[in-house]
């Protein structure tokens, strides 16, 4: 839900100061004039402006459901996933032929895991800029914007509808970054042999499973950030002590 109230974006009314002991003689009132809205850079965005009710400038909140990802970008990370998976199959069958990472204890295959996370989230940074959420974000600040500067054409539902919007190029930016994470993980521990799942699993069933299935699920695990698997290692270490 995409929540706005009046006061966290233009502030509380400043309070008005009276002088003591002093009469308050009214000014003449000045002719009114009508001022246009602001157009060019100034203007809000066209999406945002429309036919306002009476009681839509006196509003001090408004409320505006968000959606999750759409299912258009949830279908096309699955496909990226099976392309990381085809990816780290070939890789093992007929490139590098990697064969799997030997470590002392689990404990190193978490902390290889969290430095695998650390590099494949540092490779893909460069490409964050390209993912979805840059314009629906300018979108939302002009509408912040022009509401604070008090454009007769944007209210706090037009800005509510820009914040959802946001949020929802938000969704679908976190989905294609963890699935482009996947991708890239997998492939990656297909040509070099980092298979989790054959580091840290028992020798006598660890070799059922296929090396490009523990790739996938290493890109899967991989895919979920820093911050889980540090969670993870810092459990662990507090259940140990």
């Amino acid at each position: 839900m995409a929540l706005v109230r009046r006061v966290d974006i233009v502030g509380p009314p400043a309070p008005e100061s009276r002088p003591v002991g002093v009469a308050r003689v009214p000014a003449a009132a000045a002719p009114a004039q009508t001022v246009p809205p602001p157009g060019g850079a100034d203007a809000p965005p066209s999406s945002i402006q429309g036919a306002l009710p009476a009681w839509a400038s006196n509003a001090e909140a408004a409320a505006v459901a968000s959606k999750g990802a759409s299912i258009g970008t949830v279908g096309f990370g699955f496909l990226l996933l099976a392309v990381g998976g085809a990816a780290a199959y070939l890789l093992q069958r007929y490139g590098t032929h990697a064969l799997p990472f030997k470590i002392g204890n689990q404990t190193s295959a978490y902390a290889g895991i969290v430095v695998f996370a650390g590099a494949v989230e540092r490779f893909l940074e460069p490409f964050a800029h390209w993912l979805p959420g840059a314009k629906t974000r300018n979108e939302y600040e002009a509408a912040v914007a022009a509401l604070t500067n008090g454009h007769p054409g944007v209210t706090l539902g037009a800005v509510a509808t820009a914040k959802a919007k946001l949020d929802r190029a938000q969704a679908n930016r976190t989905v294609l970054l963890w699935a482009l994470a996947t991708m890239v993980a997998a492939a990656a521990s297909g040509a070099s042999g980092f298979y989790l799942l054959h580091m840290i699993a028992a020798s006598d069933w660890a070799g059922g499973i296929p090396l490009w299935v523990d790739a996938l699920v290493t890109g899967l695990v991989v895919g979920t950030g820093t911050k889980p698997l540090h969670d993870l290692i810092t459990r662990a270490q507090d259940s140990r002590s």
